[in-house]
C-alpha cells in the first residue's frame, strides 16, 4: 500500500499564537467544506504568499473536519476568500462617523 501523499491546508490563528484552526469555505449552495490543496504552489495561488498552513494526510483532514460536521474537501479551489459571514471590521472614518 502507497503511502498517502500529505495536503496543504490554509489555517488561521485561533486566539493565541499556539492554536490554529483551519479554515472551512463554503459552496455557493452555502454548504460547509475543508479546503485543502495538492502543493504549497497552488495554495499560495489561491490563498496569496501570507497564508498559514499546515500539511497532513487526507484521513487526518477528514478526522479534524467531521468533528465540526463538515464532510466535503474542497481540493485545489481556484480562490479562497476571506469568511464573507465573518461581521466586517469596524472603521473609525476622519469626518466624525
Amino acid at each position: 500500500m502507497d503511502d498517502p501523499v500529505p495536503l496543504f491546508v490554509p489555517t488561521r490563528t485561533a486566539g493565541s499564537v499556539d492554536a490554529v484552526a483551519l479554515q472551512i469555505g463554503r459552496r455557493p449552495d452555502g454548504a460547509r467544506v475543508g479546503i485543502a490543496f495538492s502543493s504549497l504552489e497552488l495554495l499560495r495561488e489561491a490563498t496569496g504568499p501570507r497564508q498559514d498552513w499546515l500539511r497532513m494526510h487526507e484521513d487526518d483532514l477528514r478526522e479534524l473536519l467531521a468533528q465540526v460536521g463538515v464532510e466535503v474537501i474542497q481540493l485545489d479551489p481556484v480562490l479562497v476568500g476571506p469568511d464573507v459571514s465573518a461581521p466586517a471590521p469596524q472603521l473609525v472614518g476622519s469626518h466624525g462617523h
